[in-house]
């Protein structure tokens, strides 16, 4: 009894090494691979993309241009629609509104007068009458 169960063992170790040989392989390969494909060479995929397009350097900087996104700075929202809140907002409002209300504009240059702070020396020296 003893020689069938350590021929089991035996013989189901050998079966599970070579069944999991190829995990075994695949991790240790992994590491160079990627580091190689993914990593050092990511600029000569492009390039070989771009080459496998079949496509000249004016045609790929025409397709680049058309492709292109308009990421300008815009200070502003342009409402579209006429029933919009927005341009509701925007028709009521008056020119100096108009400059208060533009993100990223400081029109005032403490931070007090920008949040609307009273410095210190202000509530001190202010007087209230009942």
């Amino acid at each position: 009894m003893v020689f069938h169960i350590t021929n089991y063992m035996r013989e189901t170790n050998v079966w599970m090494i070579r069944k999991m040989r190829w995990i075994l392989w695949g991790g240790v390969s992994f590491i160079p691979l990627y580091r190689n494909f993914y990593w050092d060479y990511t600029g000569r995929r492009v390039v070989l993309k771009k080459w496998l397009a079949g496509k000249s350097e004016d045609e790929q900087r025409l397709d680049a241009e058309q492709e292109r996104a308009n990421w300008g700075y815009k200070p502003r929202y342009e409402p579209v629609y006429a029933f919009s809140l927005k341009r509701h907002k925007y028709d009521t409002q008056t020119r100096e509104d108009y400059f208060k209300d533009t993100p990223r504009l400081i029109t005032t240059m403490s931070r007090e007068s920008r949040e609307n702070i009273m410095e210190p020396k202000e509530v001190r020296t202010l007087v209230y009458i009942a």
